[in-house]
C-alpha cells in the first residue's frame, strides 16, 4: 500500500467516534474558528478586490459568501472563504509543521457540502479528515521544505481541502485517490510571499485547487498512483527525500495530529507570539517605555518576522519588532493592533526602533529570552519556549468577538451552529453567516 492509498483509506473510513475526546474537542475548535474569521474579514478590502475579480465566473451554483451578501460559484467561494480566514493571520497553528490547517480545508469543505447537501456532523467529521492529512503531509515535509522557502499552508493543505470535500461529495476510494493526486500536482506557496496578499492567497487556491481536484476526480479525471511518496511526488520535490513518508503514515487513525492543532490567540506570525506575552508582561513591570529590548530567538524568527520597519498591516503582522511594541503599548495584539495607523503611530515606531532580535539556535521555534532595560536602568528579563494558546472557551469567545460587528444578534445562533455542527443542512449555517448589510 502507498502513503497516498493509506491516507485515502483511513478518510473514507473516519467516523466522529473514532477520533478521541481530544481530537473530537480540536476538530471543533479548529472548525469553529476558521468559520468566525471567515465572516471577520468578509468586508476586508482585500477580500472586495477577490470578490470582485471572480464575480464574473458567477454561476447558478452559487454558495452564499460568509459575512457578506454575495454568492460565488462553489470552486470560487471556497478560494474566498480560505483567504478571507487566513488574511488577518489569526487562524491555527500546528506547531511541529507550521501548517494553517483550518480556513483551506474548512473553505472546500462547505463548498462541497452545500453542493452535496451534507449536514454539520458531516462537514465536521471531512474536516477532521481532511485536516488529519494536511498535518501528516506538513510533518513529512517539515523541515527541509520550510528550509527550501516553501510555505507549508500552501503546500499541504489542498491535499486536506481534497479529501474534505472529496468525502463530502462522496468520491468511491479510487476517485479520493485521484483527488489528491490532483490537488498534489498543483501544491505551492513561497515563503517571500509572506507579509503581502499572495500569502493568504495560499489558503484560497488550497482550498479552491482541493475542492475542484475533488470534482474533477467525481467526474472522471485520474491522478498519479503516488503523488506523495513517489520518487518525483510532492516529498520529493519538494523537501528533497521521501524519509517523512514513515513519519507522516505512523499512527494513523490512532493517534491525531489534530490534537496539537492550536488556535491563535494573536492575528499575526506565530512564531511571534511568546514575545507579545513577554511584552505584555514587561510593560505591567516596568514603568513607561522600555530604553532597550533586547530579544533573542530562534533564526526562523528573523526569517518569517524579520521585518524591523512595516509600512502597512500585513507586514506589520510580519514584523517581530511590531509585535512587541504593540503588545507592551497595548497589552494586546488583535486585528486592531496591526491597523495602518497603529503601524505608523510615532510611539509604535518609536518602541520598534528600541528592540534588537538576535538569533540563536539553542532558542526553539516559537521561543524568546527577553532582556528589556527600563528607563530608570531597571533590567527585567523573561524566557518562554512555547506561545500561548486559546482554550475551547476562549476561541468561542474569540469567534463571537469576530462576527457581532458583522453579523449582529445573528452571530449567537451562527457560533452556535459553528461549534455544535449537528444533524442541520449546512445551508443552515452559510445562511445565519451572511452580513447584515453589503459589503463596502
Amino acid at each position: 500500500m502507498t502513503l497516498t492509498a493509506d491516507f485515502c483509506d483511513f478518510a473514507a473510513d473516519v467516523s466522529l467516534s473514532d477520533l478521541s475526546p481530544e481530537a473530537h474537542a480540536a476538530a471543533v475548535s479548529t472548525l469553529g474558528n476558521a468559520l468566525a474569521l471567515m465572516v471577520g474579514a468578509g468586508e476586508q478590502p482585500a477580500v472586495d478586490s477577490t470578490v470582485g475579480a471572480l464575480a464574473a465566473l458567477r454561476g447558478p451554483d452559487a454558495v452564499p459568501l460568509l459575512g457578506r451578501t454575495d454568492s460565488l460559484p462553489a470552486q470560487w467561494a471556497a478560494l474566498v472563504h480560505g483567504f478571507a480566514g487566513h488574511l488577518e493571520d489569526f487562524d491555527d497553528t500546528h506547531p511541529a509543521s507550521i501548517v494553517h490547517p483550518g480556513p483551506p480545508v474548512v473553505a472546500a469543505a462547505l463548498s462541497a457540502a452545500a453542493r452535496s447537501g451534507a449536514t454539520g456532523s458531516e462537514l465536521l467529521t471531512a474536516v477532521a479528515a481532511g485536516v488529519e492529512v494536511a498535518l501528516r503531509v506538513g510533518v513529512a515535509l517539515t523541515p527541509d521544505a520550510l528550509a527550501r522557502g516553501w510555505h507549508m499552508t500552501g503546500v499541504s493543505t489542498g491535499i486536506g481541502a481534497a479529501i474534505a470535500a472529496g468525502r463530502l461529495l462522496r468520491l468511491p476510494a479510487k476517485r479520493l485517490h485521484d483527488a489528491v493526486g490532483i490537488a498534489s500536482t498543483q501544491a505551492a506557496g513561497l515563503l517571500e510571499a509572506l507579509g503581502t496578499m499572495a500569502k493568504p492567497l495560499h489558503p484560497g487556491k488550497a482550498a479552491a485547487n482541493g475542492f475542484e481536484a475533488a470534482v474533477l476526480a467525481g467526474n472522471g479525471l485520474d491522478g498519479p498512483a503516488e503523488p506523495i511518496a513517489g520518487r518525483r511526488g510532492l516529498l520529493a520535490l519538494h523537501a528533497g527525500q521521501t524519509d517523512g513518508a514513515a513519519a507522516a503514515r505512523d499512527g494513523l487513525g490512532k493517534r491525531w495530529e489534530i490534537e496539537d492543532n492550536e488556535i491563535k490567540p494573536y492575528a499575526c506570525g506565530v512564531v511571534s507570539h511568546a514575545l507579545i506575552e513577554v511584552a505584555t508582561e514587561a510593560a505591567r513591570q516596568l514603568a513607561g517605555p522600555p530604553r532597550s529590548v533586547r530579544l533573542t530567538v530562534n533564526p526562523f524568527v528573523l526569517v518569517a518576522m524579520g521585518r524591523t520597519d512595516p509600512v502597512d498591516q500585513l507586514e506589520a503582522k510580519f514584523s517581530a519588532t511590531h509585535c512587541f511594541a504593540v503588545g507592551y503599548r497595548y497589552g494586546q495584539a488583535g486585528p486592531p493592533e496591526f491597523a495602518d495607523e497603529v503601524v505608523n503611530d510615532a510611539s509604535v515606531i518609536d518602541l520598534r526602533r528600541r528592540c534588537v532580535l538576535v538569533p540563536d539556535d539553542s532558542v526553539p521555534r516559537y521561543g524568546v529570552r527577553a532582556e528589556i532595560t527600563g528607563d530608570d536602568g531597571t533590567v527585567w528579563r523573561a524566557e518562554r519556549d512555547h506561545p500561548p494558546v486559546l482554550d475551547a472557551d476562549g476561541v468561542r469567545r474569540k469567534a463571537t468577538a469576530l462576527t457581532e460587528p458583522v453579523l449582529g444578534e445573528r452571530a449567537a445562533k451562527f457560533v452556535e451552529l459553528a461549534f455544535r455542527p449537528g444533524d442541520w443542512p449546512v445551508d443552515t449555517l452559510l445562511r445565519a453567516g451572511v452580513a447584515e448589510k453589503p459589503a463596502s
